[in-house]
């Protein structure tokens, strides 16, 4: 951490502006190397004193060694600790083009600054205590936003709203932690601490709180990573052609021959502010051909998966044994009910699917004209989005957060427990302290090289 980095901040290819970032002890220096500022000062005479910081400088950088003009470029200067790595940080706009780029960026390696590893300059700075391991997670968020949804989440975290949550749960954990422990250490010498009532009541109410940051979950990922929706339904029912309506363009290979899809197929879709990742499945079936059992059986994986199944009828034939098949398959799922083909004539009675439906109302449509199609997406939306909570704004959105969160619940109902059971205050503080233990691991107070290996190895090079 004590050398220089570097690296090209902006995406590869052409652009109307390209930055050079560099960070560490001798950013300054060796930019003071390349950088001729317009006035037409001496280079020697620019000395470190006289560039302001967070002042925005015109000039030419040069290569040393020739002294030939590379690039026309805006320098700025970000003086330790104000800078986002909390290190002397320097930042070079040049002219949006490859070659140019690459030419400084190649200078300023020249100079003694190593390439930056992906992730590092993040990393910098949540080692340098600028952020938090949540707010460093949500920067990969934020640049990964895909929807209004998930870049109000991701900035939500990167302002420290988590933080700032589990701070005080942590807080509230550590004052129980230090009665229950001077009550262990001073219980024979008459002194009175907080009752096992009171702090049971500090257990409970963090274990509340952390029960319902882990329910955010499903909604935060699906902000993230979009909603998992399977298609499914026996063959020919329209599964591919109401896929190809989704995505508005003909995708999936639609035939009059039952079994045309063997296996499935994933795409993305947008409705509103919510992605959708759709996933068109092969027909389920009994006694199907020997080349449509594995496809069968990626349907029943991809429906263990989803967040969302979207069962598929055709009610112009005749409701069958692979009908009931479906119906067992997708068993207490959550699900929309699809009626397809409206624009032929239905020959189903009313009440056939009464027993599966239970009281959800299905959604008739034809993929053909389209009819009913807008209800469908509606339905999707409402089903991605009936998470949300009024007034709610922090919610998890990765794994890791969730697993943490879960473990420490777990650990504070098993401390609960103890108390109401009347068993010693150190069998309380064991599963507080490891309660602690897992917040602290979700923010970063401790932490495994290999964690942040993993999580700041994700990351673009350059941020």
């Amino acid at each position: 951490m004590n050398d220089t980095i570097t690296a090209i901040a902006t995406p590869p290819g052409e652009g109307g502006i390209g930055i050079i970032r560099i960070s560490g002890k001798d950013a300054l220096a060796i930019a003071l190397q390349l950088f001729q500022p317009a006035s037409g000062e001496e280079l020697k005479k620019l000395a470190p004193g006289e560039l302001v910081p967070q002042k925005v400088l015109f000039g030419e950088v040069r290569d040393p060694e020739s002294g030939q003009c590379v690039d026309q470029v805006l320098l700025t200067f970000f003086k330790a600790p104000k800078s986002y790595t909390a290190e002397d940080l320097i930042e070079i706009s040049a002219h949006g083009g490859t070659w140019i780029t690459s030419r400084i960026l190649e200078l300023v390696l020249g100079q003694g600054a190593r390439l930056a590893e992906p992730g590092e300059f993040t990393r910098r700075a949540f080692t340098n205590g600028k952020l938090d391991l949540t707010q460093a997670e949500a920067v990969a968020d934020v640049i990964d936003s895909a929807s209004d949804r998930a870049l109000s989440s991701a900035l939500s975290q990167l302002k420290g709203g988590l933080s700032k949550r589990l701070n005080t749960l942590h807080e509230t954990l550590l004052n129980a932690q230090a009665q229950l422990e001077a009550s262990i250490d001073f219980s024979e010498d008459g002194l009175t601490f907080q009752s096992r009532e009171s702090t049971q009541e500090q257990i409970l109410s963090v274990e509340k709180d952390l029960r319902v940051l882990i329910r955010s979950y499903r909604q935060g990922r699906i902000y993230r990573e979009g909603m998992r929706v399977t298609l499914v339904g026996k063959p020919n029912v329209g599964k591919s052609s109401l896929l190809n309506a989704l995505l508005r363009e003909d995708r999936a290979i639609v035939t009059a021959y039952a079994g045309t899809t063997r296996d499935t197929l994933e795409e993305r879709a947008r409705i509103k502010d919510i992605h959708i990742n759709i996933i068109d499945s092969a027909g389920l079936r009994d006694n199907p051909e020997v080349i449509e059992e594995e496809g069968i059986e990626r349907t029943r994986q991809a429906l263990e998966k989803a967040d969302l199944a979207v069962v598929v009828f055709d009610p112009s034939e005749p409701l069958d044994d692979n009908d009931e098949l479906l119906m067992n398959e997708v068993g207490e799922k959550p699900r929309l009910v699809v009626l397809n083909k409206s624009d032929l004539p239905s020959i189903w009675k009313p009440g056939r699917l009464e027993k599966f439906l239970a009281k959800e109302k299905p959604i008739t449509l034809s993929t053909k004209t389209l009819e009913g199609f807008d209800s469908l997406e509606e339905a999707l939306y409402q089903k991605a989005t009936s998470g949300e909570r009024a007034g709610e704004s922090i919610i998890i959105t990765r794994e890791r957060h969730r697993d943490h969160l879960q473990q420490a619940a777990e650990a504070l109902q098993k401390a609960s427990e103890t108390l109401t059971d009347g068993l010693s205050e150190e069998l309380v503080a064991v599963d507080v302290t490891l309660a602690m233990e897992h917040l602290g691991v979700i923010l970063g107070k401790t932490f495994e090289e290999d964690l942040l290996d993993k999580i700041f190895g994700q990351f673009c090079i350059g941020k």
